[in-house]
């Protein structure tokens, strides 16, 4: 199915042509792996890259500590409830870190932009290679993460067992995707994404400027009762922010458009006009010119992760 498809057939305007069953229903259909995807050969799988998106600046986290971000109070909660931290601790030591396609990696990005706050949040790219002994559990299965995102092979696997694919149903639908113990990780490589914008770029001047010249028009009146009973009144700088954001996701695959959500700080705009629009043209470019990207990890060195035996990866 075509992209435009499936968005209408998400808005319950469409409905399967085989079954009649709409997105409404508990039967739904639902994304599955194209049968002749290399990743469905185990020898394809080990000699691939992979690529996951995190705020981690040095993922796999070798000093990963689960209960680090943890306050007195939850921490204080949770022995309440009968949930030890030193055990939940530990459990969380076990989850499964997450590998997908190149795709699947910036859209996860995107879409933690926009529905979890992460917009002002500095991402990472990272690349790995796996073992070429690692241990793939046979067949691609539905994604084994709890309610929470949590995976654990121990749950789901044979014993020995370190890689199992999954197909993605969130990001890059229908790809496949990994879930993956530490020790199935020969090496990785990192670059902070966006890639730096040239200030000189037309389209990142021309922005500035029509910002620049927001911020001395008034603020838009309200079209219709909605707006009218808004808590607080969205500036005519803040309109003219979503504008810009609106018209570079045009550009954009379908299926991401509603997930390009860029964090504008007005508060500091005077104090840096280009921040903005340079950010706009970053993140458009992390799905338009993927070879620019690519070529940036590949000027990366490699890095070993941690043996057996030391210390366990952040997710």
């Amino acid at each position: 199915m075509t992209a435009q498809w499936l968005d209408r057939f998400n808005q319950a305007r469409e409905v399967c042509p085989v079954c009649g069953t709409d997105c409404q229903g508990e039967d739904r259909p639902d994304f599955c792996a194209d049968p002749q995807d290399p990743a469905q050969e185990d020898s394809a799988v080990r000699e691939f890259y992979w690529y996951h998106s995190s705020t981690h600046e040095n993922w796999p986290d070798r000093q990963f500590g689960p209960a680090a971000r943890l306050t007195d109070v939850t921490k204080r909660r949770m022995e309440a409830m009968g949930s030890g931290v030193g055990a939940w601790a530990s459990r969380q030591k076990t989850k499964a870190l997450h590998v997908g396609t190149y795709e699947a990696a910036i859209e996860n990005m995107l879409r933690r932009m926009d529905d979890q706050g992460s917009s002002d949040d500095q991402f990472y790219l990272y690349r790995l290679q796996l073992d070429p002994n690692c241990v793939i559990e046979p067949g691609v299965h539905k994604e084994p993460t709890n309610f929470v995102g949590d995976a654990y092979l121990a749950e789901v696997c044979a014993p020995g067992t370190n890689v199992f694919r999954y197909v993605n149903v969130h990001e890059d639908a229908s790809s496949v995707s990994l879930a993956i113990e530490p020790d199935a990780v020969r090496a990785v490589q990192g670059i902070p994404i966006p890639l730096a914008v040239d200030a000189t770029d037309p389209w990142v001047t021309d922005a500035t400027a029509r910002l620049s010249e927001a911020t001395s028009k008034p603020a838009p009146r309200p079209k219709g009762k909605l707006q009218r009973y808004r808590l607080r009144e969205v500036s005519a700088l803040a309109t003219e922010a979503r504008r810009l954001e609106s018209e570079i996701a045009t550009g954009l695959p379908l299926a991401l458009r509603e997930r390009f959500t860029v964090g504008f700080d007005e508060a500091g705009f005077n104090a840096a006009p280009a921040v903005f629009p340079s950010k706009l043209v970053g993140l458009a470019r992390l799905v338009t010119d993927p070879r620019a990207i690519l070529d940036s990890l590949d000027a990366q060195p490699w890095r070993r992760p941690a043996i057996e035996g030391e210390a366990v990866f952040s997710r």
